[in-house]
């Protein structure tokens, strides 16, 4: 059943009623492109980057918030995608409790990605826009993130702007650790989708985020399975060759970094993700 169109009066725009959480890297632009499409769903045109920043939260308020879907038409279902929302060093869990505070019955999404494919693709996607060095080698970054022990230490106190450095191509695989403060607060509220079902049944993962969020899972965007992304095969000095290439042996020291949280999110999830870990 699709919901009434959230309360507006003539001053004042919506709240959403679900928020696409994360992961970078892992097809959230493709979600919310092709939510757009649905006639039910009004979905905010940029990251809003809104809860996980306190100053704005604080200094900006819900009017600002409100400002951000000034494009909406009525649609029953209104929404935003910032994968800012769980990146964990934006502290998750006061990220979490701002939301509950505003929007206490949203729905939220999670799109989750292998996490050496996601390292490899921020990697690429930070060349490219030139926060690391064009001539940078993936696998001695990382090494290096591993090695100063700043792994090893918790999220920063105060929220830090920007991208967080090298670390977060780790740190941004850490579903598990990002999650668990959505689950203890949304519960059932929340679902978690496979990037890895994204691409191999790309309508029945739409479907059930549709339904999810209170829209018609009898619609389906014609162009669903042809508006992918990544950033993998963009602008960078790997352009044409899918960024890096890993070996097995690569693959096998990458997840290491992040075996602990796979487990995690297994057991939050519910989910089987035997296939991420290299033969």
């Amino acid at each position: 059943m699709t919901p009434e169109a959230p309360a507006r009066t003539m001053t004042e725009n919506p709240l959403p009623t679900f928020l696409v959480i994360g992961a970078q890297k892992s097809a959230t632009r493709w979600l919310k492109v092709n939510l757009s499409e649905h006639p039910d769903v009004y979905v905010a045109p940029r990251e809003v980057e809104y809860f996980h920043d306190p100053e704005r939260v604080r200094d900006d308020g819900p009017a600002w918030y409100r400002q951000q879907f000034e494009g909406w038409a009525g649609q029953p279902v209104v929404g935003e995608g910032t994968p800012g929302y769980m990146i964990w060093h934006h502290r998750p869990a006061d990220i979490a409790g701002r939301i509950h505070s505003l929007v206490p019955d949203v729905r939220l999404v999670a799109v989750l990605r292998n996490p050496v494919d996601r390292a490899l693709s921020a990697f690429v996607h930070h060349q490219r826009w030139g926060t690391i060095d064009p001539e940078a080698d993936f696998l001695t970054m990382v090494r290096e993130v591993a090695a100063s022990g700043v792994l090893d230490a918790g999220p920063p106190e105060e929220f830090v702007p920007g991208w967080g450095g090298p670390q977060t191509l780790v740190t941004g695989g850490w579903y598990g650790a990002s999650l668990e403060p959505y689950v203890d607060r949304f519960g059932s509220q929340l679902l978690v989708v496979l990037h890895d079902d994204v691409t191999s049944d790309p309508k029945h993962v739409y479907r059930s985020v549709a339904e999810h969020v209170g829209a018609d899972p009898g619609f389906v965007p014609p162009s669903l399975d042809a508006v992918l992304f990544s950033n993998t095969r963009r602008r960078s000095r790997w352009r044409g060759r899918g960024g890096p290439r890993l070996s097995a042996a690569d693959r096998r020291e990458l997840f290491e970094l992040f075996r602990a949280d796979v487990e995690l999110l297994g057991d939050l999830t519910g989910r089987d993700l035997a296939a991420w870990e290299p033969a």
